[in-house]
């Protein structure tokens, strides 16, 4: 897993995409399992683990002309053991990674 918290009860992560692109990840990388709650509010459920997440737009980071999109996402464990959390979340980071290098 490339990004582990110290705790996978609550934190805080940032995402360089849109609201509509973050849904489409979600739904990517856990097909079946997404439910809208409200905008920019979700909840996915596996087996034992609940995991919500609240995003808010933020001010888009500029370099020069160029705009990235800055999605500030809240994640909130309800359930779930540890081990069964951090697989649902390497799914999800993979689902979220581009292309680059």
């Amino acid at each position: 897993m490339a990004f582990a918290p110290p705790s996978l009860d609550t934190f805080v992560r940032e995402a360089g995409a849109s609201p509509a692109e973050f849904a489409r990840s979600l739904h990517a990388a856990h097909s079946g399992g997404v439910e809208t709650l409200a905008a920019g509010h979700y909840r996915l459920t596996e087996g034992g683990v609940v995991l919500e997440i609240v995003t808010a737009v933020q001010p888009a980071r500029r370099i020069g002309l160029f705009a990235l999109p800055v999605l500030r996402a809240e994640y909130r464990f309800l359930g779930g053991d540890r081990d069964a959390r951090a697989q649902l979340l390497a799914r999800l980071d993979r689902a979220m990674q581009r292309g680059g290098g």
